[in-house]
């Protein structure tokens, strides 16, 4: 299917984005479970963490948010109070954040 939007939105301070539960559950994630997070550009991909990955490593919160390092925000040129879109990855089974241009 590709990849679709699925919201967009300021990044708030604290870095913390929200992800869908419909989407977690069909990709295998719930509240309390470990995800990747690594960046490729100006990309942020969010995906169900892999024991192998030397990627930088988050638990999904009760309320179904994920703190993105500010490391890696910066590197991907993501400051709070931007506007960026979260998209839905289904083919690879993962979130993609994207600045909104």
């Amino acid at each position: 299917m590709g990849k679709e939007v699925y919201r967009c939105k300021q990044l708030p301070k604290t870095g913390m984005v929200y992800i869908p539960i419909k989407w977690c559950r069909e990709f295998g994630l719930e509240s309390g479970d470990q995800v990747d997070i690594y960046h490729d550009g100006t990309d942020i991909f969010i995906e169900k963490a892999s024991e192998a990955s030397l990627h930088n490593k988050r638990y999904i919160s009760a309320a179904n948010s994920v703190n993105i390092p500010v490391e890696i925000r910066n590197y991907a040129g993501i400051t709070s109070k931007q506007d960026y879109c979260l998209y839905v990855d289904e083919t690879n089974e993962r979130f993609i954040i994207s600045l909104v241009e």
